[in-house]
């Protein structure tokens, strides 16, 4: 009945779907997650995870070393010489640096963006054709490059104004970080993945889940493009009057009531806890850290007799781009944290923690997830606590997971 409310609806349930869905809450409740899972989609799981996390460390290194490269070579003071040669006003060849800057980086972490691409379309995780892939690459690269070049061009100013500019950057980003954030799902979302409402039967179960977990009704809404990417079939955005819970279309057509119904409680669970504004407070206060700590190493780094200010800005950039690696699995343990407070809290909405097992079941199989992952890794790539992991803490019943 749900797929005929969802125009063009991605495929219909496969055999292992229908599994998935016919096995008993009992069994759900009382059986190893290992026993539940599909280990040959476990062993392909395992396998392209070893290989995203692999082009994740190169996608993340790329930038790093081509930014080294920049300074180290002293092709950063030639670039700031050439920029100036041509324009005359300060701050565009600031802002012209920074928007190169910004270009480099992104065109250093091409090749290993499009592997991870490759391979996740190779295994059926997304369906977008390369040209749609390329597009939203470019455009990536264009944002990044403008943000970019407004960045460098405050903070110079700043500094050229007053000793107290890291304080008035702070500031600024905080401001500008959650204006970004509380406005995103009705300003920037819509330029890059169109959504529309909810039919009215999944917006009626959403407004009974809130008053079960004691909050207020959001809008929500569909995304247009179904994909099966995505560790969660949901997902919720913007702060105050601007807060959305958006689903994944594939998700609702292959779902059970009782999963729709546990997937809206942790979205909703979400917005009782006000996770986005704690997340986005707290990405923005350890990019302040590795600023401050980039910073602060650049400067015991000795002058190049070709460098100034501006130049100098590749070596901020190396160093800024290792401490954010630094700091990275900070920031997924307070994830992984908050992803389990909103389990909790659904469970205790819906009482049904079978639905909760079945969902975490079929993301395993369906978008090839690891049931526990590898133990020397997770705790730096993982920023979601493991499905097993996540079994355990609804059934009350023993990790699977070793620790």
């Amino acid at each position: 009945m749900l797929a005929l409310l969802l125009p063009g609806s991605a495929r219909a349930q496969t055999h292992e779907d229908r599994h998935v869905t016919a096995l008993a809450p009992h069994a759900l409740l009382r059986t190893s997650p290992v026993v539940l899972v599909n280990p040959v989609e476990q062993r392909r799981a395992r396998a392209i995870t070893d290989y995203q996390q692999g082009m994740f460390a190169g996608w993340a290194l790329a930038p790093i070393v081509a930014f080294f490269w920049l300074w180290q070579t002293g092709n950063a003071a030639r670039l700031r010489d050439w920029l100036r040669r041509r324009i005359r006003t300060p701050w565009i060849v600031r802002a012209a640096f920074g928007a190169l800057l910004g270009l480099l980086a992104t065109v250093a972490a091409f090749p290993f963006a499009f592997a991870a691409y490759r391979i996740g379309a190779a295994v059926g995780l997304t369906r977008q054709p390369i040209p749609s892939w390329v597009f939203g690459e470019v455009a990536r690269a264009c944002v990044i490059a403008a943000c970019s070049a407004v960045a460098v061009a405050i903070v110079l100013e700043l500094v050229d104004r007053t000793r107290l500019w890291y304080v008035a950057f702070i500031g600024l980003l905080y401001v500008v970080v959650l204006g970004i954030v509380a406005v995103e799902p009705v300003l920037f979302t819509p330029l890059a993945s169109p959504e529309r409402p909810a039919p009215a039967a999944i917006v009626a179960l959403g407004d009974a889940v809130a008053r079960a977990v004691g909050t207020t009704p959001v809008s929500v809404d569909i995304a247009r493009e179904a994909s099966r990417s995505g560790l969660s079939p949901a997902r919720t955005s913007g702060l105050g009057p601007f807060t959305r819970i958006v689903l994944d279309r594939d998700a609702l057509a292959r779902t059970t009531t009782a999963e729709r119904t546990y997937i809206l409680a942790r979205q909703y669970a979400h917005v009782v806890c006000h996770d986005v504004l704690w997340l986005a407070l707290s990405g923005a206060s350890l990019f302040v850290l590795a600023a401050a700590l980039a910073v602060l190493v650049s400067d015991r780094i000795g002058f190049r007799r070709d460098d100034d200010p501006l130049s100098r800005l590749a070596l901020v950039g190396t160093f800024l781009g290792v401490t954010v690696l630094l700091l990275l699995p900070v920031y997924n343990r307070i994830e992984r944290r908050v992803e389990l407070r909103a389990d909790r809290i659904a469970v205790a909405a819906t009482g049904d923690p079978a639905a909760a097992v079945r969902l975490f079941v079929r993301t395993a199989n369906d978008n090839l997830v690891p049931l526990c992952g590898r133990r020397t890794t997770r705790w730096y790539f993982d920023s979601r606590p493991p499905l097993g992991v996540r079994i355990a803490a609804v059934t009350g019943r023993a990790n699977p997971c070793p620790r």
